[in-house]
């Protein structure tokens, strides 16, 4: 805790949401209130990690809840349709043809979430090419016993779920992970004194409330006073188990997010870290512990970063417009079903996910990349 005091104005105007009323909590809730009584409070990035990934109460561990959806709390360009998942097929099948066709291609989806894009790329994948389709291991990793139930009765076969990144190992193959940089838990810090404090989650008169320590983030020390901004997650050890899996891969990341330059810059004074439920945003992060999603913007500058420290060469990020446009030119010429144009048109639109989601691109071992970005290395 802080030796002396901090001005929390910085935290509540970046969260200015009303707050439940006082003792209206949930049963995890309850949980984190009695863990801060015995041990103290936890830092946000603690807080985050339990409200989304609890084996019990965590956000992602409810399968009956459909969080991602229509009538869930967000959408994504899974929900668009099996398109998005044909077109990352077309871009697998490139990558496996440029690199001589192997009889074994390993394929692995972290957080699978209910199965979906696993089984559009593997539908697409045994219409476009049945040597391809008969090369395919696909794997699912998902930590979360109740979600690996709901998967393997999904799946039914098609696909293994795995534990743990080390139940696999691949010669070949490749990562697909749509939208799960950003659920990584994030410490979250505040300029306050002209120094960073970080944010702790502590408990005060039934409710959840912000505390801080200081802290030295390799954060930019010019910023203004009440600034908060997110840091990045444990990238490594996220990161170096999924690597240790292929001696030869392509990984495929695509979410939302921003560089470093851009996601500190002295305009983005509350940060990038926001609460969705029904579809909207406006609720305040320490409100509802695993009833709500908490999210915030990819720093791709920290991914690329790691990524070139575990050794994988990593190439430009573009947005999901021209991404997958690239991945989807053979198929455009195909003659796509009028469905199928509404949903790559969606796909890409600007005002939908073409502008905002970023596809993020990083090869290891002795690999033809297959690409037409530039090749030279990012890494610095």
């Amino acid at each position: 805790m802080s030796r002396e005091p901090v001005n929390l104005t910085g935290l509540q105007q970046a969260f200015p949401y009303p707050r439940s009323a006082p003792g209206a909590t949930t049963d995890l809730g309850r949980l984190i209130r009695d863990e801060i009584a015995r041990s103290g409070p936890l830092s946000f990035a603690d807080f985050m990690a339990q409200c989304l990934y609890h084996p019990e109460l965590g956000y992602y561990a409810r399968p009956e809840v459909p969080v991602v959806s229509k009538k869930g709390d967000f959408i994504t360009s899974v929900t668009v349709g099996p398109v998005f998942g044909k077109l990352l097929a077309h871009r697998l099948h490139k990558f496996w043809l440029a690199n001589g066709s192997p009889e074994s291609f390993t394929v692995l989806e972290p957080g699978a979430h209910d199965g979906t894009l696993c089984l559009d790329i593997l539908a697409a994948i045994k219409a476009l090419n049945p040597k391809f389709d008969e090369a395919i291991h696909y794997l699912v990793y998902e930590p979360l016993p109740v979600r690996r139930q709901l998967l393997q009765a999904k799946l039914g076969g098609k696909a293994s779920v795995i534990a743990t990144p080390g139940e696999a190992k691949a010669e070949v193959g490749a990562l697909v992970a749509n939208e799960i940089l950003d659920a990584l838990p994030v410490p979250l810090y505040l300029r306050s004194g002209g120094q960073w404090h970080e944010a702790l989650v502590t408990s005060h008169e039934s409710s959840l409330d912000w505390d801080t320590r200081p802290a030295t983030p390799s954060l930019p020390e010019n910023l203004a006073e009440g600034y908060v901004a997110e840091g990045p997650p444990d990238l490594s050890s996220f990161l170096k188990p999924l690597a240790g899996v292929f001696k030869n891969a392509l990984f495929i990341w695509i979410d939302y997010g921003l560089d470093e330059e851009t996601l500190y810059h002295p305009a983005r004074t509350a940060g990038t870290l926001r609460c969705y439920s029904k579809h909207q945003s406006n609720a305040h992060p320490l409100d509802n512990p695993g009833e709500q999603d908490l999210t915030a913007d990819v720093n791709f500058s920290a991914v690329e970063e790691c990524a070139c420290s575990l050794g994988f060469q990593t190439h430009p990020a573009m947005n999901q417009s021209r991404y997958l446009t690239y991945c989807g030119k053979d198929w455009l010429l195909s003659g796509p079903t009028p469905q199928e144009i509404g949903q790559f048109q969606t796909l890409i639109h600007p005002s939908q996910f073409g502008s905002r989601f970023y596809a993020l691109e990083m090869t290891k071992g002795d690999v033809d990349p297959a690409t037409v970005f530039d090749q030279g290395d990012q890494c610095h």
